[in-house]
């Protein structure tokens, strides 16, 4: 019963995290978004971060799931095989330790239905940082954290991680295990 309800919440969670694309309690003001033609860059006028200064990143990979390589996914804990999947439009990979509903999980690829702008308009609050050399945003909810790193002209590096209920009906937080995992795909993407 608990991994079924464990699976539930993180299967929401998950859903959540996403951004599910609608209205968001979290809104902040205006910054002047479009999602058609939109360009990531962080020396854009749209974007809220500092301007990027490492070399722009590419998603040009063999297959999505080869984002973070199979060393160092087990090397911060992942026990399951990793599964494309489809988050909101977007092409990710998720990683997980332990079975369906196990204690955590984090999906992994391009954002490319929202802007930086957009991402910081709804996810309110949030935190401005670098991972690896590249200026990106965190934002926590009650079930994880979300890091976008701004990597690439094309997109932003998404990362949404949650974490499974436990038996004292606590969620405990892994934003720096899902931060480690950010900072491992940005260092496997190849240069543009």
């Amino acid at each position: 019963m608990r991994n079924t309800v464990a699976g539930g919440i993180a299967a929401l969670a998950s859903l959540l995290l996403a951004g599910c694309g609608g209205p968001a309690a979290e809104e902040s003001p205006d910054s002047g978004t479009s999602t058609q033609d939109r360009q990531t860059t962080s020396d854009s006028a749209d974007s809220p971060l500092p301007e990027r200064t490492a070399p722009a990143k590419s998603f040009d990979l063999a297959e999505v799931c080869d984002i973070v390589p199979e060393a160092r996914w087990r090397a911060l804990g992942a026990n399951q095989p990793p599964e494309p999947r489809d988050s909101n439009g977007n092409s990710v990979c998720q990683y997980q330790k332990g079975d369906a509903g196990g204690e955590w999980a984090v999906d992994l690829g391009a954002e490319r239905q929202r802007d930086l702008a957009e991402i910081t308009m709804t996810h309110r609050g949030g935190e401005e940082l670098t991972i690896a050399g590249y200026p990106a945003y965190k934002s926590e909810t009650s079930a994880g954290c979300l890091y976008y790193v701004d990597v690439s002209d094309e997109a932003p590096l998404l990362v949404s991680g949650t974490s499974s209920i436990t038996d004292d009906g606590s969620i405990p937080t892994k934003c720096g295990l899902f931060k480690k995992f950010a900072a491992a795909a940005v260092e496997n993407l190849p240069n543009a």
